[in-house]
């Protein structure tokens, strides 16, 4: 009996001591040569996320699935990181111009399946880049899905890393894109 309340106790203390919610950021970065492809082009940017929830880090532990928002306005990053890489570009971003670039967060996430001596984790980033004026629009998307495993516990650090990356390749591969940068200047 006092081996039985023992373990009662332990278990108790050890779900006690489990992780509170982790701290998730998505801060994506993109190195883009400085040019002036977009000088010339004025435009409004906007930045929607059409997930159908806000779950990025979603964790399942056999039966138990919980999902994790990021912990950082994730709008409002890449809004920051599009304009900043915009703007090197020679592009001029103005809320009052008539011409609309929206980039839609169609899926970003890290699925992580827990298990007992190991976690795979598989991100996906797929965003469409949407362009709105009076001769036409433009509508394309990008994606990338990548995965890692490793032994035991899952590091969120890591897995922000892997999700950060694939987004900055997304981006990349979006802003090295012609087609839409000839649709803006044309």
């Amino acid at each position: 009996m006092r081996s039985i309340l023992l373990a009662a106790v332990f278990a108790v203390g050890v779900a006690g001591c489990s992780n509170p919610v982790p701290s998730f950021i998505v801060a994506p970065q993109i190195f883009w040569n400085q040019s002036n492809q977009l000088t010339n082009t004025a435009f409004a940017l906007n930045v929607q996320d059409n997930r159908p929830t806000n779950g990025t880090l979603v964790m399942r532990d056999g039966d138990s699935v919980k999902s994790y928002p990021t912990t950082n306005d994730l709008t409002g990053q890449l809004q920051q990181t599009l304009s900043s890489a915009l703007t090197q570009q020679g592009a001029r971003i103005s809320g009052a111009e008539p011409v609309i670039v929206t980039l839609q967060i169609n899926q970003l996430e890290a699925n992580a399946e827990l298990k007992a001596v190991e976690h795979v984790v598989k991100n996906s980033v797929e965003l469409t880049l949407l362009i709105e004026r009076d001769s036409g629009s433009f509508n394309k998307s990008y994606s990338g899905k990548s995965s890692f495993s490793g032994p035991f516990k899952l590091d969120t650090a890591v897995a922000e890393r892997e999700l950060r990356v694939l987004t900055e390749q997304v981006l990349g591969n979006m802003l090295r894109d012609p087609s839409w940068q000839d649709f803006l200047r044309n």
